[in-house]
Formats: C-alpha cells, structure tokens, sequence
C-alpha cells in the first residue's frame, strides 16, 4: 500500500487551517482575543446549567454525562480520575474513540489496527465506550447524538476530525489532563495552542507548571488551576499491585526498559532511535544471560516509522523484539511494566519526570550537545537525575555498573527531587483534587 510521507510544510499547515477554519480565531490577534473571550463566557454557562442536574442525580436522577476523548492507548493517564467519577453518584463517564485524522497522512491499515488496539485496550479495563460511527463507516458527531455534559480531552492538537476537536464543544464544559508530565521547554505546544487557551479547565502538575502558563499562555492562564498529574497517582497508592508483565527468563535477570520518542521528524530533536535502534538490539543480544529489555516505544513512533522506513522493515524490526529469548514490544499502558522494572533507558520529555515516581535508576539518552536546553527549569532539574548517554559506551557502562553491580550514586538525588516535587504537599491525590474541582465550577 502507498504510505503517505509525514508533512510538517506550509502547504499541510494551510490545510489544516482550513480544515479547522481558525484563520482568524487562531492567527489574527483581535479576533483571538474576541472568540476565546465569548468562548470562556459560553463554558461558564455551560457549568452553570449542569447544577441542577448535578443536584437531582444524588436523587435518583439522571447523572451527568462525561465524555473521554481517546485516540491511542498511550494518551490515557485518568485511570483514577475516570474511576473517581464512575464511583461519584453525580457523574456518568464513558470512553469514546475515536481515529486520528486523514490529515495526518497515516497508514490507513496503521489506523485502523489502533483504533482496535484502542478499543481492546479500553474493554479490558471494564470501561464502557462507544466507537462513533454508523453503518456506513461516517464518524458522527457526538455532540449531536452522545450529546455528553462534560467532555475530557486527552490530547490538544489537531490531530483528530474537526468534529472532535475543543471548537466544536463550545457549549459544552470541556476539560484537559496533558497526556504528559511536562518537562520540555515546549511552551507553545504545551501552553498557548489555541486549545489550551479555549479549554474551560486545564488541570496542571504543579504550581512551578501554572506559573508558565500565566507567564506565557495569551489567555495568562486564566482557565488553569493545580491538580496534580492523574497519571502518576498509581505510584503514590499503596494498595495497587501491579501485573508482573515480564517474559519469563530461565534464571533471575534485570529488567530494562528502552522507550524511544516518536520525534524522528527532528521537530522537537528528542528522539535518537534512527542513532540507537540496532546498537540495542546488539546489547540485549550481548547482555542475554543478565538482563532483559522491553522495547517500549511511543504508539507514534510505528506511524513515523512506516513512512520512513516501509511497513516491511518496520514489521521485521518490532518482530526481533517480540522473539528474542531476553526481550519483548510493549505497546500499550505502562504502569505495571514501570513498576516491575530494575531501570530505564529513554528520551522522552513526560517519562522524565514520571519514572522517577518508581525511585528507580534511569538514563536519558541525548540527541546532541543541545539536549540540555530543550527541558524547562522544572525538566531541568528531573534531568539531572538521570544518568546521560550519548554514545554506546554510555549506555553499557550504565547497564553493567549501575544495573548489574547496582553501583547507584545518584539514588538520593532522587529520593530529593521525589520529596520536592512529586509528593502532594496536601495529601490529596490528583484524582480526588481533579473531582472537587468540577464540583466547584459547577456548583459554583
């Protein structure tokens, strides 16, 4: 099948932005200052008529309907905060999947099969959800017939039909969890995209992360408020148990995960898999009989892949993964994978934060000298409690004395970074946080 290649130039971004009609709401100030002002006013309106039904649910009424937009499995991190909501009287969640736009010029193949993965993925966790598409194989418009109270969204960017995208919800109270810890010195895309200045709630990691979007966000951060990040909740609860989700060894190994950045576009120059991708198949190969490795790539990376490399290659490249003795493809959540881990090895801005929730040794792996510079002072500081590898020789001595002989000198950076930062100074879990705050708008 023809692939279509990954289109990053003006002639695409034209596209989109006539797809999405935001010439001027997105690019002409005066406009954008009038449409997010009106569109704030509409999401005030759209809370306020929810307080009665939130008042008769308790009652036996009708709960409100809340609605998760989900693409990939990789973008879902309100685990707790879903089940929060469907153990609150007041509230109805559901899952809806959606695919990821033709726009983007991806496999058609590629789609579909994650779309299935998705909604696998979903059912397994016992959610309910509801795949919108008719008879037909049209993608329906579920404000005209969901017609959902609240709806979440687990990713900002254009990247999905424009019947999904926060334009379309205008009377409908919308509500955002970054699908990742924010490390990167990625203010636009993380901050100001016109979706984050339209949201009615953009539920934040940290006061440090508020401050950003006050300081930089044109809306000043006005619909922003802290919560704490949903995802990494599982690792403060001391009830969870995870699954042991390792491939059986004959004999006790450590378990490394590599999670190699989607970024081979060099637009955020973060990924270094094109530079790392044989030499970790050489060190599993070479390390067999000590450790074993979970290849654990971002759900994106197979998208690019394919149209860099052909689906045939791409195949034969994950297939090593799944066959060898010592390693295995991980393709979707990865708490317990995390949990049940000795280390990681990786490159990506969210998992520089999160991994380091398990108190475990990990290493970023740097593109180039310029590495440093593209995390914020927040991302800076988890940077600093990796271990660094820019060549090959970096990652085996990180596998052999760190892993292997346990020889750890950055252990309590860590366990200091943890106590500053990732621990909720409250006590009050993001979940929790996350459902009082609703309340609250609603309410109030």
């Amino acid at each position: 099948m023809k692939q279509q290649s990954y289109d990053n130039s003006l002639k695409y971004r034209l596209r989109l932005i006539w797809a999405y009609k935001d010439v001027l709401r997105n690019h002409c100030r005066p406009v954008f200052d009038i449409y997010t002002r009106k569109f704030a006013e509409c999401q005030l309106k759209a809370a306020k008529r929810l307080k009665p039904k939130w008042e008769q649910a308790v009652k036996g009424g009708k709960p409100i309907d809340v609605a998760f937009l989900l693409t990939i499995p990789g973008m879902w991190k309100v685990d707790y905060l879903f089940k929060a909501l469907a153990a609150d009287p007041h509230y109805h969640p559901y899952v809806v999947i959606i695919p990821y736009s033709t726009y983007k010029g991806f496999s058609a193949d590629e789609t579909e099969a994650t779309l299935e993965r998705t909604r696998r993925f979903v059912a397994d966790k016992g959610y309910e959800y509801v795949i919108p598409r008719d008879e037909k194989g049209r993608w329906q418009d579920i404000r005209k017939t969901l017609k959902p109270d609240i709806v979440f969204f687990t990713t900002p960017y254009k990247d999905v039909s424009p019947q999904y995208f926060v334009y379309h919800f205008r009377d409908t109270l919308s509500c955002y969890v970054s699908y990742g810890f924010t490390s990167l010195n990625t203010i636009k895309i993380n901050f100001d995209l016109i979706f984050h200045n339209l949201v009615g709630a953009y539920f934040l990691e940290t006061p440090f992360h508020k401050r950003i979007a006050e300081e930089n966000a044109r809306n000043r951060g006005a619909n922003t408020v802290v919560s704490g990040y949903p995802a990494t909740e599982v690792f403060l609860r001391q009830d969870y148990r995870p699954v042991d989700v390792w491939k059986k060894q004959d004999r006790p190994k450590k378990r490394v995960i590599w999670a190699p950045h989607h970024t081979i576009d060099k637009s955020l120059g973060l990924s270094t898999f094109l530079l790392r991708c044989e030499d970790m198949l050489t060190l599993a190969q070479k390390y067999k009989d000590s450790i074993q490795i979970a290849f654990k790539p971002h759900q994106l990376l197979k998208f690019k892949l394919i149209q860099e490399w052909g689906e045939e290659r791409v195949e034969k490249y994950y297939s090593q993964w799944k066959e060898m003795d010592n390693t295995q493809l991980e393709e979707s959540s990865y708490v317990d994978l995390f949990i049940t881990s000795d280390a990681m090895i990786h490159d990506c801005g969210s998992f520089t934060t999160e991994y380091l929730f398990t108190h475990k040794p990990v290493m970023y792996l740097t593109h180039d000298e310029h590495s440093k510079e593209r995390f914020n002072a927040f991302g800076l500081e988890a940077f600093e409690c990796h271990y660094h590898g820019g060549s090959v020789a970096d990652i085996e001595r990180f596998l052999h004395d760190v892993v292997i002989e346990g020889d750890d000198p950055l252990a309590s950076k860590r366990q200091q970074f943890f106590d500053a930062y990732l621990r909720p100074a409250d006590g009050v879990l993001p979940s929790q946080k996350i459902v009082s705050l609703i309340d609250e708008m609603i309410c109030k």
